[in-house]
């Protein structure tokens, strides 16, 4: 069983990161506002609507896909190599990779507005992708019920030899 100690730490440094996370898309913000009429870029209408519907599209599978790749990395299929000296619980370093995956994947699309925006200089697309991304770190949030849920149930199949009761 995971330890409050051990809870706590992990929860501490996942809030840290998302925080941080949560600023940078302020500072795409503040970035795109600050060099839009500084930055131009020449490009044919045609061409423009064109990236931007790839971009909305991208954005899109991007933000569905986020959810099942979290998911999929909690539900223990995914085997990846955890390293030899580390002070976290196994869960808790599932549940941090997942959670640092699913908090990039959402930041990215802030990113991908912040793009679209530098090239169409149009703040709509650039709010409206940055609310999007932000919407997203707050489903996929750092939580302590999901992390104790996580060690229960690998407690659970490491006494059950792997077997569901």
């Amino acid at each position: 069983m995971i330890t409050d100690q051990e809870l706590n730490k992990g929860m501490l440094n996942l809030k840290i990161i998302w925080l941080g996370m949560l600023a940078s898309l302020a500072i795409y913000l503040f970035v795109g506002l600050l060099v839009e009429t500084k930055v131009q870029v020449p490009m044919d209408k045609d061409t423009f609507a064109m990236i931007k519907k790839a971009l909305y599209a991208v954005a899109f599978v991007t933000l569905i896909a986020t959810g099942y790749i979290r998911k999929h990395f909690l539900s223990g299929k995914v085997r990846y190599r955890q390293p030899t000296q580390t002070s976290h619980h196994p869960a808790l370093q599932k549940y941090i990779a997942a959670m640092i995956l699913a908090l990039a994947m959402s930041e990215s699309i802030g990113i991908y507005g912040l793009i679209l925006f530098l090239l169409g200089k149009n703040t709509m697309d650039l709010y409206l992708f940055i609310l999007i991304s932000a919407a997203a770190m707050f489903i996929y949030r750092p939580r302590e019920d999901e992390v104790i849920k996580l060690a229960q149930e690998s407690r659970e199949d490491s006494t059950t030899g792997g077997a569901t009761v």
